[in-house]
């Protein structure tokens, strides 16, 4: 009886720690997603576009636009402005807002005399 009753609080105790554990990391993939999307939202609204206007919205990791492979290189750009001082400390952050201002694509124009010959 006693093995028994051992044996049952064995059990109970490794399904505790595994639906503990399993629950963390469901929490972790949530956390993450949640992140994801709030840039998501963020970087739409500094571009002004909708998610259709780099995502397919059937599948929202396939590259298939050709926008979404130059958001990707974009994001690229910013990460390396933020590691490189843009980050907001103690200046400007760098953003998508920083060049597009609301636009999908930048008004900036180099100036004649500052383009290469």
């Amino acid at each position: 009886m006693q093995r028994t009753l051992n044996a049952i609080s064995l059990c109970i105790s490794l399904l505790l720690m595994t639906t503990s554990s399993g629950a963390e990391s469901v929490t972790k993939f949530v956390t993450k997603e949640e992140k994801i999307r709030e840039q998501m939202v963020t970087i739409s609204r500094e571009l002004g576009v909708t998610c259709t206007a780099c995502h397919n919205v059937q599948n929202f990791a396939s590259d298939e636009k050709k926008s979404f492979k130059v958001s990707r290189e974009h994001l690229k750009i910013t990460q390396m402005l933020k590691d490189n001082g843009f980050d907001g400390k103690k200046g400007p952050e760098a953003t998508c807002y920083m060049c597009h201002r609301g636009k999908l694509t930048p008004e900036y124009k180099e100036p004649a005399s500052n383009k290469a010959h």
